[in-house]
C-alpha cells in the first residue's frame, strides 16, 4: 500500500509500454493561450467598449441621421435607411473591436515584450554605470582612490552637508575644513549668499593653503572642492562635460581589436550616452554644408573630408597615450597623480617612458638574479605580472606610434585640400562660397541635426544590449543560442559584481556598435558635435533603485539639460574662417550670437584673426602631439628574457 502511494506521488514511466504515467511538468500551451486571451480581454475592457458601441450605434446614430436628413431634405428619414445606418455602425464597431483583440493577442504582445526589453535595458544600464564608477575607483590605489571617491561625491548635486564634510575630509585629511564647508553648504541651501561671503573671508587663508597642497595631486577633485567653498554647485541644466574623443576610442578599440584603448571613464561615458538616448534625450549638433556649383562642391567635400580625417588622427595619437597611462595606473605602475587628465601630452609621454624603463630594469634584475639562484614562487609571480604589464604597455605604445604615422599622412592630405580650395576661390570667386544666413539653398550653410532614438531604435538597441548580457525577457533555451559573456553566472551574482574591467570595456564597444546604425557614431561631424554638448547629470543614480525610478530619473535629466550650442557655433565659425576663408560679417556674428549663444568676444577674436592671417599660411599643426618614437628594442629583449624565465 505504501509503495503504491509513493508511485502515485512520484509518477514515472510504465516499464511495459514506455508511456508516461502521473503528472507532467511540461508547460501547457493551451493554458498559456487561454491566459493570453484573458489578459487581452481585460486590457481591452470589453464591457465598456460594448456599452460605448451600443450608445454610438443606437441613439447617437439615430439622432445624427434624423437631424441631418431633416436639414437636408426637410422630412424624417425612412425606417429602412435608419436600420441600415444603425446596422452599419454596429458591424463596423464589432469588426474594429475584434481586430483590436486579435492585434493585441498577436503583434501587440510582441510590442509589449519589446517595451519590456527597453525598461529592462534602462535598469541594467543604471546598474552598469554604477558598477563602472566603482571599477574606476577600484583600479586606483592609496591616496588616488580616496581622491577619486571624494570627487565622485562632490559631483553630486544633492549632496548633503554631511557628505560635503566627508568628501572634504577624505580629500584633505582636515576635519576643520570639512566642518566649515558643511556650514557653507547649509547656508547655500537657504540662499544666504551673504553668510557664505563672510565665511569665505574668514577661512580664505586656511582654504588656500589646503587647496594649494592638494591641487597638484588631485586637480579635478580640488577644483570641485573650491566650487563648494564658494557655494557653487553644478546645475541640472548645465549638465556635465563629456570626455574628449571617447567615441573615437570606442570605435578604434573595435577596429583594432584592442579593448585597452578604452579607459573606465570612457566606458561610463558610452553607457551614459545610451542611457540618455533610451530615456528620450534629443541632442542637437551643428555642421555646415555647401550648395552651389559642382567645382566648389567637390573642393568643399574634399577639404571637409581631409579636416575630419586629420582631426580624428590628431585625437587618436593623444588617445593612445591616455589609454596607455590609464593601463599603467590600473596596474599600479604609474601613480594616479602623475597622470592627471589635463596633463600635456609631452609630459605624459615622458612619464610613461620612464615607467616602462623601470619595468624593463626590474625584469632585467630578475634575469640577472636567476643566473645564480632559482626564483621563488613570489618572485615568479611578480615577474609574470610585470612582464604582462610591460607587454601590454608596449602594444599600446606601438599603437600610439602608428597613430603618429597616420597623422603625418592626414596632415599632408589636409594641406593639399586646403591649397586646392584656396586656388579655386582666388581664381574664380563665387558668392556661393560665403556663409549664407537667409532663406535659400546656395552657399555655405549651418545645418542643425538632432540625434535621438525613435521607438523602434530604442527597442533594437535594448534587444542587442540584453542579448549581449544574456538577459532577454523572451529568451528561449535552445541549442542554437551561443554562450553570452554574462549568462554563465547571471543567476549566481548580481550584475555589478560580475562586471570586470575587461568585460566593461567589451560592453562599451557593444553599446557603440548598437548605437551606430541609428545615430552614425562613426561620422566625424557626429563625434565633433557630441563632444561639444553636455551630458546628462547621472550622479543621482543609486544602488537598489527600481526600474521605474531609474526611468523617471533618466527622463527628468534628459529633459532638463539645456542645448548649449555656443561652443559648437564658435568652433564652426573658426573652421569657416581658418580653412574656408569665409568672411565673418556682422550679420553672421549676430546670427551666431542670437541663435546659438556664441560669445561675442570669441567671435570678434575670430573675425580679427581673419584680417591678421589674410595672405599668410596658417599653421595646421599648431596642436601637433609630441613625437612618439618607435618602441625601444630593449623593451622587447626584456620581454623575451621574461618569457624564457617563466617557461
Amino acid at each position: 500500500m505504501l509503495n503504491r502511494l509513493i508511485k502515485r506521488a512520484n509518477p514515472t514511466t510504465d516499464p511495459d509500454n514506455n508511456t508516461p504515467t502521473g503528472v507532467s511538468f511540461d508547460h501547457d500551451r493551451t493554458d498559456q493561450q487561454l491566459q493570453r486571451w484573458q489578459r487581452v480581454l481585460r486590457r481591452t475592457r470589453l464591457s465598456s467598449n460594448l456599452l460605448s458601441l451600443a450608445w454610438t450605434a443606437g441613439p447617437v446614430t439615430a439622432l445624427g441621421l434624423t437631424g441631418g436628413y431633416m436639414v437636408a431634405y426637410g422630412k424624417l428619414p425612412h425606417t429602412q435607411l435608419l436600420i441600415y445606418f444603425v446596422t452599419f455602425s454596429v458591424l463596423s464597431g464589432v469588426i474594429g473591436l475584434l481586430a483590436k483583440i486579435v492585434y493585441d493577442s498577436t503583434w501587440g504582445s510582441n510590442k509589449e515584450r519589446a517595451q519590456a526589453e527597453v525598461e529592462k535595458a534602462i535598469d541594467r544600464l543604471g546598474e552598469l554605470i554604477l558598477a563602472t564608477r566603482d571599477l574606476d575607483v577600484e583600479s586606483l590605489e592609496g591616496n588616488a582612490r580616496r581622491f577619486e571617491a571624494a570627487r565622485q561625491l562632490l559631483r553630486r548635486i544633492d549632496l548633503s552637508p554631511e557628505g560635503v564634510a566627508l568628501a572634504s575630509e577624505d580629500l584633505t585629511n582636515d576635519r576643520e575644513l570639512g566642518r566649515f564647508l558643511a556650514q557653507i553648504d547649509n547656508y547655500r541651501r537657504c540662499g544666504l549668499r551673504s553668510r557664505i561671503r563672510d565665511l569665505n573671508i574668514r577661512y580664505e587663508e586656511h582654504f588656500t593653503a589646503v587647496y594649494e597642497r592638494i591641487r597638484h595631486e588631485a586637480p579635478l577633485a580640488a577644483a570641485a572642492l573650491r566650487d563648494r567653498f564658494y557655494g557653487h554647485v553644478p546645475r541640472l541644466r548645465d549638465g556635465i562635460p563629456r570626455n574628449e574623443a571617447f567615441i573615437e576610442r570606442a570605435l578604434a578599440a573595435f577596429t583594432e581589436q584592442n579593448a585597452l584603448l578604452l579607459t573606465m571613464s570612457d566606458v561610463e561615458e558610452m553607457l551614459g550616452l545610451a542611457f540618455e538616448l533610451l530615456n528620450g534625450r534629443e541632442i542637437t549638433i551643428l555642421s555646415f554644408t555647401y550648395g552651389g556649383r559642382w567645382r566648389f562642391a567637390k573642393a568643399f567635400e574634399a577639404l571637409e573630408r581631409a579636416r575630419s580625417r586629420y582631426r580624428l588622427a590628431l585625437a587618436a595619437s593623444d588617445n593612445r597615450l591616455r589609454a596607455l597611462a590609464a593601463h599603467l595606473v590600473e596596474e599600479g605602475a604609474l601613480p594616479y597623480e602623475r597622470a592627471a587628465e589635463e596633463l600635456p601630452s609631452a609630459t605624459l609621454l615622458e612619464r610613461i617612458t620612464a615607467v616602462m624603463n623601470q619595468l624593463k630594469r626590474r625584469i632585467d634584475a630578475y634575469h640577472r638574479y636567476a643566473q645564480h639562484r632559482r626564483l621563488t614562487r613570489e618572485q615568479r609571480t611578480e615577474l609574470r605580472q610585470r612582464a604582462r604589464t610591460l607587454s601590454t604597455a608596449v602594444a599600446l605604445y606601438r599603437a600610439a606610434h602608428e597613430a603618429i604615422q597616420t597623422l603625418g599622412s592626414a596632415h599632408a592630405e589636409l594641406i593639399r585640400a586646403s591649397q586646392a580650395w584656396d586656388a579655386l576661390t582666388q581664381q574664380q570667386y563665387s558668392p556661393d562660397s560665403t556663409l549664407r544666413i537667409g532663406p535659400g539653398r546656395l552657399g555655405l550653410r549651418i545645418v542643425e541635426r538632432t540625434l535621438s532614438l525613435d521607438e523602434e531604435a530604442c527597442e533594437d538597441v535594448s534587444h542587442k544590449l540584453l542579448a549581449y548580457l544574456g538577459e532577454e525577457p523572451d529568451r528561449r533555451v535552445s541549442g542554437s543560442h551561443q554562450a553570452h559573456p554574462y549568462a554563465a553566472s547571471q543567476s549566481i551574482a548580481p550584475l555589478h559584481e560580475r562586471l570586470t574591467p575587461s568585460s566593461a570595456r567589451d560592453l562599451a564597444i557593444e553599446v557603440a556598435l548598437a548605437l551606430e546604425p541609428h545615430i552614425q557614431l562613426s561620422a566625424p561631424e557626429v563625434q565633433r558635435g557630441l563632444a561639444a554638448t553636455q551630458a546628462s547629470y547621472l550622479g543621482d543614480l543609486e544602488p537598489g533603485m527600481s526600474t521605474r525610478e531609474k526611468r523617471r530619473l533618466g527622463e527628468a535629466m534628459a529633459h532638463n539639460v539645456a542645448d548649449d550650442l555656443g561652443r559648437a557655433a564658435e568652433q564652426l565659425a573658426l573652421a569657416l574662417v581658418r580653412h574656408y576663408h569665409v568672411e565673418l560679417t556682422e550679420e553672421a556674428k549676430h546670427f551666431l550670437e542670437e541663435r546659438y549663444g556664441a560669445r561675442p568676444a570669441v567671435l570678434e577674436t575670430i573675425a580679427r584673426s581673419q584680417v591678421t592671417d589674410q595672405g599668410t599660411q596658417i599653421s595646421l599643426l599648431s596642436r601637433r602631439p609630441p613625437p612618439v618614437r618607435p618602441p625601444r628594442r630593449s623593451w622587447y629583449r626584456s620581454l623575451v628574457r621574461a618569457r624564457r624565465l617563466l617557461s
